[in-house]
């Protein structure tokens, strides 16, 4: 958090209600700490890193990162690997929503989930995938920006497409990818 975005650090304090605006980030949590106190709220450890977590919350254009959850860095050969899953995909059906949250759940679980350091990347597979499939599909707010890091696909998108069309993807590109181990991948 050392950048500053255009227009400043903005935060609606869901404790107060009260808006704040800063350049600073450290000035950005001393006004929400003193509007807390002078509310007369308690400030306790933590406090940051829940104001912090709250910013991206607001904001999703900042490039929030999880602390902990590494950054996967797209490719040319991830963009590959879309474009050819498309092609395969054409005329197909996407997975039902169970199976897609059935999918979901499992990625959310996996210690091989990480963050994607694209902006726009997520919104264009899903938009295609959407147009492909032919129905809007839903997108967990815990998969922003989220991609599998042993494949590096994006998780918005790949959890609807059917099975036999991934491994066949893999298999076209040469890929085996290093799955965990609870994979829905691995079926």
């Amino acid at each position: 958090m050392n950048i500053t975005p255009r227009g400043g650090w903005r935060f609606t304090d869901p404790m107060t209600g009260i808006p704040h605006k800063d350049n600073h980030p450290m000035a950005l949590l001393q006004a929400v700490r003193s509007s807390r106190l002078a509310n007369g709220f308690e400030v306790k450890g933590g406090f940051e890193h829940e104001v912090w977590e709250d910013v991206c919350k607001q904001n999703p254009e900042l490039n929030c990162v999880e602390e902990g959850v590494p950054e996967v860095v797209m490719t040319a050969d991830d963009v590959m690997r879309f474009m050819t899953t498309l092609k395969e995909f054409a005329g197909r059906e996407l997975v039902s929503e169970d199976e897609h949250k059935r999918r979901a759940e499992i990625c959310m679980q996996c210690p091989k989930m990480g963050h994607t350091n694209c902006k726009s990347c997520g919104w264009v597979a899903r938009t295609l995938t959407e147009l492909l499939g032919g129905r809007k599909i839903h997108r967990p707010a815990e998969f922003h920006k989220r991609a599998c890091k042993a494949c590096g696909c994006n998780l918005d998108s790949k959890t609807y497409y059917p099975l036999d069309v991934l491994k066949t993807v893999d298999e076209k590109l040469g890929r085996t990818p290093d799955y965990w181990e609870k994979c829905w991948m691995r079926e």
